[in-house]
């Protein structure tokens, strides 16, 4: 499965959630599911259904294929940490998703074409990885003639988000530091239950 393309407020109403990742725009609290009978549709969930959601939730949010979803389970699992944390600690560590909280684009859909067209820095050198992981102590910044761009200047001006804990970010300077390991409260989004996608993957990978 590849990245969604759709309209972005669909996900929104279908999940009844705010996704910063994925788009600036929230929904009403209670508005209905999309589609003709989506007031109709709001019978008891599934046990599956409301894992596979948790799941989706957090897949779009970050705006990853369902394999590149999968591998960051793996090597989840595969850690000695928690798995929840360590989801969740690749997750934010990606770089697409760090220029976006660091408050250089107002989405990480817009971060990852930041990153791709070769306006980010890490620690001095130039990556045009969206998935490129940071790590404490590297310090992101923009190629100097990047700094002029007004639609980046405008959005580390105004953020869409207010900033991690774990980044610290130079406004003068236009730059910012991962001083510490992501946390799950740093997480955007509201009532995550990680255990919930641990167990669907449970008999998948």
């Amino acid at each position: 499965m590849s990245r969604y393309t759709g309209p972005r407020v669909k996900i929104l109403r279908r999940f009844g959630v705010a996704l910063p990742g994925l788009t600036r725009k929230t929904v009403a609290e209670g508005v209905n599911p999309p589609g003709e009978h989506g007031a109709n549709h709001r019978r008891k969930v599934s046990e599956y259904r409301e894992h596979l959601d948790e799941k989706q939730k957090v897949r779009l949010n970050y705006g990853l294929s369902e394999r590149q979803f999968v591998n960051y389970m793996k090597a989840a699992i595969s850690s000695k940490l928690d798995t929840g944390l360590r989801l969740i600690q690749l997750l934010e560590g990606r770089l697409d998703n760090v220029v976006f909280r660091a408050g250089f684009a107002p989405t990480i859909p817009a971060a990852r074409q930041v990153v791709n067209h070769g306006h980010i820095l890490v620690n001095g050198r130039k990556v045009d990885i969206a998935s490129f992981q940071v790590r404490p102590g590297d310090v992101i910044s923009l190629r100097e003639r990047s700094k002029k761009i007004v639609a980046i200047q405008e959005s580390f001006a105004t953020p869409s988000l207010a900033r991690p804990s774990y980044l610290e970010v130079d406004t003068e300077k236009q730059t910012a530091k991962m001083i510490n390991t992501p946390a799950r409260e740093d997480v955007p989004i509201t009532d995550l239950r990680d255990n919930l996608i641990i167990e669907y993957y449970s008999r998948r990978v």
